[in-house]
């Protein structure tokens, strides 16, 4: 494990506080799309050309080999959610004018919520009321298409997020933005954002929101029916971040090579990475063994263990805040009753789940309030297997047996192996369900119709607060909230908590937070893995990302 001292022991406290934030996951949140001179949708074998020269320095010789599980489900950032292959691209093919910078923990580097750092942007700065934040974006910065990166870029941008009422606008009103009129074009190079109040999450939303794509080449594809070329985004790769796609083969191979015209700190260490999708874990693994590719982001837990003492590989690891739940519709039968989610969260065998798909590694959860987050409380999810229990409660609901249907990510070898653990154990309370494999482009698309029933979702919270949480997954409209639940007085604390800014006060809110969804119970909350990558032994540079959404740039490889 690069970096890190003891690559299979125990992390630093530091590190397991300070590693935590999301979605992606399976469950991730925000996102939009630029635009890619030079490639064609389905895959064009002509390089996106690089933006201006100026880059932060000489990249290293050998290119980057990486095996993924899918093709990503849409090129489009401001529509997609749990889709870890196209999340992680965004991070890395998208501007974004700031982001997270880098610390050292325990020998080893993580990214750090607590330093958010100009990268494309020259400045993002509050004034004196912390409600008006100025950004400043550094002159003679080029997309791939040529045409400069200006302050019109940024506007067109966050029109369009709130346009798409989707990602970005779901978590800006955390912070007070709601409407367009708020984001106003000062000069060619200058922007302002007026919030409705000052807030302490400003910096950590705008770090995952604030990316920017080519608005002169967007408005080409646009049509009267299609003003926000959503149609012509989700097909076609961007270029202008860290890297731009080179080439893109639907289903089969994505070609980044490093943007030399990065204006930033830290610029890609590798010319070229080339990420392969490779969809049976069995074949990641022999390839990685091999030496084949460099690094597998498809390898299940049971692999990875073994892995750990095989020659020429590593296996980097760190406690994580990603959440693997069942989201439940509860505006859908039968979980529309509170009794049949409350029997359902009794007959999942959460330890067996821990034992069997993650090997031990993974941490039990006790609150819908991941595990390090400020304000968890153990009180939040009083639910544990019990077969008998769970038979009483539905029972007591009138039923004796009801069925659905569970949908998981077709691509996750972990995931199925949960949803066949559950299906098992749920039968013998009289909860029969059906199984359904889905592909990331089709379990979006049923996403967006609200029409799942009950979904196994995996993810992490991107910013460490339970306000943000709220915010993105338990109120009304939130982007991540596939339980379409609602609850009036929890949407309540969520308006009052903008100005609560004293922790104990924030503490109280939380844990009545933590009694509302135990009692309501939209989730199961089943465990929380640790972070476990197997690389090559030759790969370096690893940062660790709070939100599972690998940095490329940071990664090089001898050979």
């Amino acid at each position: 494990m690069p970096g890190f001292p003891h690559p299979h022991g125990p992390v630093s406290p530091e590190l397991s506080r300070r590693s935590i934030l999301q979605l992606g996951g399976g469950v991730a949140l925000l996102f939009a799309t630029g635009c890619a001179a030079g490639t064609k949708a389905g895959g064009s074998d002509t390089p996106a050309a690089s933006a201006a020269p100026g880059g932060s320095g000489a990249p290293a010789a050998s290119a980057l080999r990486i095996a993924v599980s899918s093709y990503l489900s849409s090129w489009d950032q401001d529509f997609v959610g749990f889709d870890l292959t196209a999340l992680m691209l965004y991070k890395n093919v998208f501007p974004y004018m700031v982001d997270y910078g880098v610390t050292s923990v325990g020998g080893g580097q993580i990214l750090d919520t607590e330093a958010i750092t100009p990268t494309f942007a020259e400045s993002f700065e509050p004034d004196a009321d912390n409600k008006v934040w100025t950004l400043k974006l550094r002159k003679g910065v080029k997309f791939a298409s040529g045409n400069e990166m200006t302050a019109k870029d940024v506007k067109w941008s966050k029109d369009r997020a709130f346009a798409a009422k989707a990602n970005v606008a779901g978590i800006y009103r955390l912070i007070g933005l709601t409407e367009a009129d708020q984001v106003k074009v000062v000069d060619d190079h200058t922007v302002t954002f007026t919030q409705a109040f000052p807030s302490a999450l400003t910096r950590q939303i705008q770090a995952i929101s604030l990316y920017v794509f080519d608005s002169e080449e967007a408005k080409k594809h646009a049509t009267a029916d299609d003003p926000w070329a959503k149609e012509w985004f989700a097909k076609n790769p961007p270029s202008g971040g860290y890297f731009n796609v080179g080439k893109a083969v639907q289903g089969q191979e994505i070609v980044l090579t490093a943007n030399t015209g990065y204006p930033g700190p830290d610029g890609a260490k590798s010319p070229e990475i080339r990420l392969t999708v490779v969809p049976a874990a069995a074949n990641q693994r022999l390839q990685l063994q091999n030496g084949d590719i460099d690094i597998a982001f498809g390898i299940g837990q049971r692999d990875i263990k073994d892995l750990k003492t095989t020659e020429g590989i590593k296996v980097i690891s760190a406690p994580s805040n990603s959440q693997v739940a069942i989201q439940m519709s509860v505006t859908t039968a039968p979980f529309d009753d509170p009794a049949v989610r409350k029997a359902l969260a009794h007959a999942v065998p959460y330890e067996q789940i821990i034992a069997n798909v993650y090997g031990g590694d993974a941490r039990p959860a006790k609150s819908v309030v991941p595990l390090d987050m400020p304000g968890y409380s153990e009180t939040g999810y009083p639910y544990a297997y019990d077969v008998a229990k769970a038979k009483e409660t539905l029972s007591g609901a009138g039923k004796t047996s009801v069925t659905s249907e569970l949908v998981f990510q077709t691509d996750s070898e972990e995931q199925q192996q949960i949803a066949v653990l559950v299906q098992s154990e749920a039968r013998k309370a009289g909860i029969e369900l059906k199984l359904t494999p889905l592909d990331p482009a089709t379990l979006a698309e049923r996403r967006e119709k609200k029409n799942i029933p009950l979904q196994v979702t995996v993810g992490q919270l991107w910013v460490n607060d339970v306000e943000y949480m709220l915010g993105t997954s338990f109120t009304k409209g939130a982007s991540l909230n596939y339980s379409n639940y609602v609850n009036d007085e929890i949407e309540k604390i969520f308006e009052n908590s903008h100005t609560v800014v004293d922790e104990a006060e924030r503490a109280k809110l939380w844990l009545r937070v933590q009694e509302i969804l135990a009692g309501d119970v939209p989730w199961v909350v089943v465990c929380q893995p640790n972070f476990n990558l197997p690389v090559r032994e030759e790969v370096a540079g690893w940062v660790q990302p709070m939100d599972g959404l690998a940095r490329l740039r940071y990664l090089s490889v001898s050979k």
